[in-house]
């Protein structure tokens, strides 16, 4: 397999890429974006955590071949294109690109305008650009939907396992807000990924927990988190919890108006 790389590698100027590329995804954030826009057809490989719980798309990805994120393997799936978000690094890149294979990023941001234009710029590469436009057609309409309803007067803590909460400026206090709560770790002045505050939860328990990955075997707990504490188990108890699936709390923010919708449609008794 190395020789077929380094044969490739000297090899000449590929020919233009087709209208519809075969493409191959090497993280699974990529593996959201081309399992919902390409055709079944043109996805010669998808990331070995394609199928994972905390895939959205796992399901799509059944029958998909997965492919590791190295440059044999890639190769030998005979990919016109790849999509990466953090897979991979830029020896790979460089090193696919040299033997004709294009590749597309994809940037980082949780708002709403860099996730369409991420779709944007991924179907626009695989040549299907009318499945982004529906998409994000579909998005924005579900957004004014949320936005359009009552909000409630409700406190919401995000937790996680290790016992990190989402503050202002993250994908998870943009959730929190769409689904039409207050989020208390904002209230608190925490900004970005952190732990809680045990006391402070203590002392001013939240109106509703927003847990998700308790039930997902493949995230560690730490020893030392507050979500081990039995005082705040017992209030998570006693106080209104949430689980929302992972699978639609990953990815930057990709599937956070499932996530409001969800939050909401537990809230407000029609789940």
């Amino acid at each position: 397999m190395l020789a077929l790389v380094a044969g490739l590698l000297w090899a000449g100027p590929a020919a233009a890429a087709p209208s519809t590329p075969a493409v191959v995804s090497i993280d699974y954030c990529a593996d959201q974006y081309v399992l919902a826009l390409a055709d079944r057809g043109q996805i010669h490989g998808v990331s070995p955590r394609a199928r994972q719980a905390f895939s959205y798309h796992r399901e799509r990805a059944a029958d998909v071949p997965v492919v590791e994120p190295v440059a044999e393997a890639i190769l030998h799936a005979g990919p016109d294109l790849v999509v990466r978000f953090w897979g991979g690094n830029q020896r790979l890149v460089s090193m696919l690109e040299r033997v004709g294979v294009d590749t597309v990023n994809i940037l980082y941001g949780h708002d709403t305008e860099t996730i369409f234009g991420n779709l944007t710029k991924v179907a626009s590469a695989l040549g299907r650009t009318d499945e982004a436009s529906g998409l994000i057609a579909d998005q924005r309409a579900r957004i004014a939907a949320l936005e359009a309803r009552p909000r409630l007067n409700l406190r919401a803590l995000y937790l996680t396992p290790s016992g990190t909460t989402g503050g202002a400026g993250t994908d998870v206090d943009g959730m929190i807000r769409l689904a039409g709560l207050e989020n208390m770790a904002a209230e608190l002045g925490y900004r970005g990924w952190r732990t809680v505050s045990l006391e402070e939860l203590l002392m001013n328990p939240p109106d509703v927990f927003i847990g998700s990955f308790f039930d997902d075997a493949d995230v560690s707990r730490s020893s030392w988190s507050p979500a081990r504490h039995p005082r705040l188990a017992r209030m998570m108890g006693d106080v209104r919890t949430v689980p929302v699936p992972g699978r639609f709390l990953s990815c930057s923010g990709l599937f956070s108006v499932d996530a409001a919708e969800y939050i909401r449609a537990t809230l407000d008794g029609t789940r």
